[in-house]
């Protein structure tokens, strides 16, 4: 007999057409997909390869993200891994039993004894998998999944197929006797063995069968399915950002053949397109979204999915054969591959172009994503594009564009009342300019950043002169840059327009150049300042060391540098991370250091806190737009704070203290309790509670 492995199935020899049939139309399929990639901008794949190849274990492999929600992810890895050591079984049926062959000379049989063990436990696990996967898009119905016809045949096609392989594997013990190692189907066979051959000989070939075939269907389907990730997860993880998370991609202004930003499918590279075919649906960026969540249009998950439906549709028509006679014919050779589909805006296609502004840019979606799609990145291209070549942008960010562009701030302001913030305090404040006119820059152990809402804000100056005076208070020697500082660009990048933010991140970088910045720290309480200076001023020859205030103080704290008194009135605050903060720079214990140095604090965590935090929304120049759809994202993350009891929301951006500020302003003219709740930053809180013999012991000068 030519395959006696599988000499009991009849017309075995017609697997190999049926399977490698619907493996060739799966290829062909794949190679359709892949053809869409050459009408876009390749991604290098090699940079960092140790770290790529350690992202892949950890995300695709481990799926560590999965497990975020520990149901969820028990259930995944359960269908996940359960089918991937089940195509053992399948590689073996398609090789004509060369696997189990070799695997049981051995040893006398014992590893592929184990094998079938492993496998028969696996098709359990998965089976009970599926029957969970089923209950909750059916049954329970989480919110953010997406019921869909896809979902469920996907879910019904590896069922059936692992219920199959089981089963068949159960009659055919019954009929032909048991196989060592595979101990569920032979305790599931020996109550079969009453049954006639012909009706367990019958049963066996129907079952074996219905594996192959649905294997077969699946193979056919896959490509045209949401489970095509289990294929593009690896490259789409391999090809992550390995930038800051908060670096956006670097752009050429001066190049003048080139799309400023993204516009249509050909803007875009690889990892965006694998975006769109790995994205699973699972809805845990929908769910983290702020706008979502406050009845915003805007869904980054429909975006994903919007971005792969305009790829698939732009396939139609492109010869599998690059540059084929009719790739030439209908395309032109010389000017690639340029359809009319590839050539449809993204905007209001795959996302509405309301929705592309009210992205706060908080990155929720990209932390809470298993297979590390950006969404981001692909939001903030598509502003570029609307506010450098159409010109089509809301209208309240016209003023904040020409302040930044007049003025160097979104607020409008004359440069010359940057130092109005100093004005009574009890020890000086300098500016770089006066120390280095000194002879004396030498001496300056920071610069501090100010940032515009600390400098013409009312209610942030507050914040600048309490981390002054703790600064003072523990005998740093700072200096500022007064009326030579600008707005780091920040505000104007991610609202797309990059134009003004190099102008005013070239003028910055040159202005710390000049006094030798780069050999001491930078410290801002302002995250976007710090993330923009850190993480994107590098671009532009800008590399400088640069802390947040939070971590400052933090070390300031640790050293002996700064002390406060041994008792305090008793106070329960709750600590609202920062979205730049926390979850695009990873600082998340610093502040709650800090605030643990304050006497008599008692601190409350929010439910969305560190990592997992709301945010405020004025990210992503939100601050600067009027928010007229759905709740305001400030007033859920104020209920959110007043939920915790606490008499104080403590914050460690000026931004956060604004919206956090309106907020409870809101809620007490419902709730007249939340009147009584206050917003303070940590520097505040820490320069309440000096040590009396220190310098900071004295009263902070109050601004009138």
């Amino acid at each position: 007999m030519i395959f006696p492995v599988f000499g009991d199935v009849p017309a075995y020899p017609l697997v190999f057409p049926v399977f490698y049939g619907a493996l060739a139309i799966f290829l062909l399929v794949m190679a359709r997909h892949l053809r869409i990639f050459a009408a876009v901008r390749p991604t290098n794949p090699l940079p960092n390869i140790p770290a790529r190849f350690a992202g892949l274990v950890e995300y695709a492999v481990v799926q560590t993200r999965m497990f975020r929600d520990l149901r969820a992810g028990l259930m995944h890895a359960g269908i996940f891994w359960g089918f991937v050591l089940l195509t053992i079984g399948t590689a073996n049926i398609a090789t004509g039993g060369l696997i189990q062959t070799v695997l049981q000379a051995p040893l006398g049989g014992m590893i592929w004894a184990a094998v079938s063990a492993m496998q028969n436990i696996v098709a359990v696990i998965v089976l009970a998998a599926i029957a969970w996967a089923f209950e909750r898009r059916l049954i329970s119905k989480p919110a953010r999944l997406t019921l869909n016809r896809d979902a469920l045949v996907i879910l019904a096609m590896i069922g059936t197929l692992v219920a199959a392989e089981l089963f068949a594997q159960v009659f055919e013990f019954a009929r032909y006797g048991d196989q060592p190692g595979a101990f569920v189907s032979v305790a599931l066979a020996a109550p079969l063995r009453a049954l006639p051959p012909a009706v367990l000989e019958a049963g066996f070939g129907a079952l074996w069968w219905l594996h192959i075939l649905v294997v077969a269907a699946f193979l056919v389907y896959l490509p045209f399915s949401k489970h095509l990730h289990i294929a593009t997860a690896f490259p789409n993880i391999w090809l992550r950002k390995l930038a800051p998370r908060g670096e956006l991609p670097a752009m050429d202004l001066e190049t003048e053949d080139a799309t400023f930003g993204v516009k249509t499918l050909a803007d875009l590279g690889w990892k965006d397109l694998l975006d769109g075919f790995t994205c699973t649906e699972c809805g845990r960026c929908q769910a983290a979204c702020p706008a979502w969540n406050t009845g915003k249009p805007l869904n980054p998950k429909t975006f994903i999915m919007g971005i792969r439906d305009m790829s698939v549709e732009a396939e139609h028509g492109l010869d599998l054969i690059p540059n084929s006679p009719i790739v030439r014919e209908t395309y032109g050779l010389d000017g690639g591959v340029t359809s009319e589909r590839l050539g449809k805006p993204i905007v209001d296609d795959a996302i509405p172009y309301e929705a592309v502004w009210d992205c706060v840019t908080c990155g929720a979606c990209v932390e809470a994503c298993p297979v590390l799609i950006e969404h981001v990145d692909k939001i903030v291209g598509l502003r570029r594009n609307l506010v450098l070549e159409e010109s089509r942008f809301p209208q309240e960010l016209t003023g904040a564009f020409r302040g930044m562009e007049g003025q160097g701030n979104p607020w409008g302001q004359p440069a010359s009342t940057r130092l109005d913030w100093t004005k009574g305090l009890p020890f000086e404040v300098r500016t770089v300019a006066d120390v280095a006119a000194a002879g004396r820059l030498g001496e300056l152990e920071v610069l501090y950043w100010v940032g515009c809402a600390a400098a013409f804000d009312e209610r942030n100056r507050r914040v600048a002169r309490a981390f002054a005076t703790c600064l003072d208070a523990a005998g740093v020697s700072f200096a500022i840059l007064g009326q030579e500082e600008s707005c780091t660009g920040d505000p104007a990048r991610r609202m797309g327009n990059d134009y003004v933010y190099q102008v005013l991140a070239s003028g910055n970088v040159e202005t710390l150049n000049r006094y030798g910045m780069g050999e001491r720290a930078i410290v801002t309480a302002c995250p976007h300042c710090f993330n923009t200076i850190g993480n994107e001023y590098g671009q532009l020859g800008g590399h400088f060391d640069v802390v947040h205030h939070s971590v400052y103080l933090q070390r300031l704290l640790g050293s002996g540098r700064l002390r406060v008194v041994d008792e305090g009135a008793a106070r329960s605050v709750t600590f609202h991370d920062s979205c730049y903060m926390a979850r695009y720079n990873g600082v998340v214990a610093a502040p709650r250091d800090v605030l643990g140095a304050v006497p008599g604090l008692d601190l409350r965590e929010m439910e969305k806190s560190g990592k997992q935090t709301f945010c405020c929304g004025a990210g992503g120049g939100r601050m600067w737009m009027e928010e007229t759809r759905g709740t305001r994202i400030n007033v859920e993350r104020t209920r959110q704070a007043l939920a915790t009891g606490a008499d104080t929301v403590a914050t460690s951006c000026p931004f956060c203290m604004v919206m956090i500020r309106d907020g409870l302003a809101d809620a007490a003219s419902s709730a007249p309790a939340a009147g009584t709740v206050n917003a303070l930053d940590i520097a505040e809180l820490l320069a309440e509670s000096l040590a009396p013999t220190q310098p900071a012991g004295r009263a902070l000068p109050v601004i009138q």
